[in-house]
């Protein structure tokens, strides 16, 4: 019989898009990068999102969840208050249905290009439930938290008020990118157009989700026999 300790970290990946970074962990996990885990499923919020021919590909269950389609906001949409508690309700269900009885329970979640910020209604929950969630930015600490983090640092970089920017992969909490560090790494522009910036970024991102996930996936075995 298997001991808890050795049992495979079991991660949920959660994706809006193309799913680059999902893929990075797929073929990790197929090579023993990630250690002793398996990814047990994918979320997605986008119908289109081309995660999920990554997850048919590997194999991987996939549920589609999302804030319009699944009735807790009306599309178009403008009152702020309806806004904030439709996210809020969407967010508590996710929860709820992560947490199902019936579904297998993740020990880490990771938010590999997942376009919604989550409020406390998700992650209070997952908290409590000991489930850890981790999330990848490109940009360093305190440094062009939210969206567009590229394009921001590239416009300083023409400037001549920055030369360099970077990447992290951090815990989530409920303020925008600034959760604790898990791992950092510097980038420095090479005078590059945005583009190709960009695809020089992406490719860090693809080595740092994995050698972030890993970090975290040894720290949760390592912790179970204590």
């Amino acid at each position: 019989m298997t001991k808890p300790e050795e049992s495979p970290c079991r991660i949920l990946v959660m994706a809006s898009g193309f799913g680059s970074n999902f893929q990075a962990l797929i073929d990790a996990t197929s090579t023993g990068q990630l250690g002793n885990s398996r990814i047990i499923s994918l979320i997605t919020n986008r119908k289109s999102a081309h995660a999920t021919v990554r997850a048919d590909e590997a194999g991987i269950p996939w549920d589609y969840f999302n804030l319009i389609s699944n009735g807790f906001l009306k599309k178009g949409e403008t009152d702020e208050q309806k806004i904030a508690e439709g996210r809020r309700n969407y967010d508590a269900a996710l929860a709820e249905r992560i947490l199902s009885t019936d579904k297998e329970k993740p020990e880490l979640i990771v938010l590999a290009g997942w376009m919604h910020v989550f409020s406390t209604a998700f992650l209070e929950p997952l908290e409590r439930a000991k489930i850890r969630i981790i999330n990848l930015h490109p940009a360093l600490p305190g440094e062009f938290d939210g969206a567009g983090a590229i394009e921001r640092a590239f416009a300083e970089f023409k400037a001549g008020r920055l030369t360099r920017t970077g990447i992290m992969a951090h815990y989530v909490i409920d303020e925008v990118d600034r959760g604790t560090p898990i791992l950092i790494q510097e980038i420095e522009w090479k005078g590059e157009e945005l583009e190709e910036l960009k695809e020089r970024i992406h490719v860090h991102e693809h080595e740092l989700i994995v050698k972030a996930t890993a970090k975290v996936v040894q720290e949760i075995v390592e912790s179970r026999g204590t």
